[in-house]
């Protein structure tokens, strides 16, 4: 996934006009990156696809973690 996908998903999914999560201090909360207000189905999309990305960063740093003590 480009950096730029990840980069939305963390910035700018939206739940009822509102950003749902910022991963840093300084990045943008503006919605000028995506339409404000989508459907139900849209937000249940964005999430499941959201957390699928959560799911799988979690799985990388558990095996970064196991490598990192058997090293």
């Amino acid at each position: 996934m480009p950096v730029s996908d990840i980069q939305y998903r963390k910035t700018n999914i939206q739940l009822g006009g509102e950003n749902m999560h910022h991963e840093e201090e300084n990045m943008c909360c503006c919605t000028h990156h995506g339409r404000q207000f989508l459907t139900k189905e849209e937000k249940l999309k964005k999430l499941a696809e959201y957390k699928n990305w959560l799911d799988n960063e979690s799985k990388g740093v558990e095996e970064t973690i196991a490598q990192l003590k058997s090293s």
